[in-house]
């Protein structure tokens, strides 16, 4: 039987180990990923804890290439290694620390798709998402694939939703896979480059809310930018302003200010004009949890050349 490692920070990894571990494979260690910001981890998973319970040989790391893992992970003696949830590049030694080779984790339905922050992005795009297993090499997300399970991210699907989406197509592909695996089935299928497309990297300052864009885009920036990611974002009385969940608007006739609160409901959800359209904002909180009310007439965003002329202003009054 393959004595597998498994590295990785995230819920998909922590899912990984479970399913590995349901299907009868030996799993041999654990590399956890602890950062110094855990917050800033979409979905992060204390692989310790889960390590712990399941009586497996665990390992915390900061950077994943240092001497000291590589020494580790070599005296395990390993054949696979899973490599899932983690921004860090693995250097080249740890393809030959594994006798078979590393496999990579990555939810889109590759080879279109590769690259950073694909949840974010097909999220955003409103497009296809899949659990697909690959063999890896020197490029990003371009081995041959061992398993996908394909699914549609549809118009209410946010982060969260598509996340879990993630892990229900996780337990599915491995279901299937997996039992090959233990049989000793080796033959990852190769992907097609021609159909081959990326995803760049996606920081917290992407959420911003242009409110000249149109309600479908802002709808589907803010379910991207969703728990488990940092939240799309806005101002409002110079304070930062986290959105978490809209709605578009198809029925009421009404046209206001781009950027105007138009309409606020009894659950407070407030109607806000678009460039194209109207969005019910619905839960929503000021960064510093700052109690501050929100009513119809009050504008989101800034008014780009009245905040210069404001500096301006100031600054004329200091230097005089």
């Amino acid at each position: 039987m393959y004595r597998i490692l498994v590295i990785g920070a995230v819920n998909s990894t922590a899912k990984i180990i479970q399913k590995l571990i349901e299907n009868g494979l030996e799993v041999v260690g654990v590399l956890g990923h602890e950062p110094k910001d855990k917050e800033k981890i979409s979905g992060w998973a204390d692989l310790a804890f889960l390590s712990s319970d399941l009586k497996i040989d665990y390992r915390g790391f900061t950077k994943i290439n240092d001497a000291e893992n590589l020494k580790w992970a070599s005296e395990k003696k390993v054949d696979v290694i899973f490599a899932v949830g983690f921004s860090q590049l693995l250097h080249e030694q740890w393809f030959s620390v594994a006798k078979l080779g590393c496999i990579g984790f990555h939810p889109t339905k590759l080879p279109i798709g590769r690259g950073r922050a694909p949840l974010a992005w097909v999220t955003l795009e409103q497009t296809y998402g899949s659990a697909t297993f690959f063999l890896m090499g020197k490029g990003a997300d371009d081995g041959p694939v061992f398993v996908q399970s394909i699914f549609k991210i549809e118009e209410d699907d946010d982060a969260e939703s598509v996340e879990h989406k993630i892990l229900e197509n996780i337990d599915l592909a491995l279901d299937q896979w997996l039992p090959e695996l233990k049989e000793g089935l080796w033959n990852p299928i190769p992907q097609c480059e021609h159909l081959a497309s990326y995803y760049g990297v996606r920081k917290e300052e992407d959420g911003l809310i242009n409110w000249n864009d149109g309600a479908g885009f802002i709808n589907r920036l803010i379910k991207a930018a969703s728990k488990p990611h940092p939240g799309a974002y806005t101002y409002c009385k110079d304070e930062k302003l986290i959105i978490w969940s809209c709605r578009p608007e198809k029925d009421i006739q009404f046209k206001g200010v781009i950027g105007r609160v138009l309409m606020k409901n009894d659950k407070k959800e407030l109607l806000v004009q678009t460039g194209g359209g109207l969005l019910w904002i619905e839960e929503y909180e000021f960064k510093e949890k700052l109690d501050i009310s929100i009513n119809v007439g009050d504008k989101l965003g800034y008014n780009i050349e009245d905040e210069i002329y404001k500096i301006k202003t100031i600054l004329k009054k200091i230097n005089e």
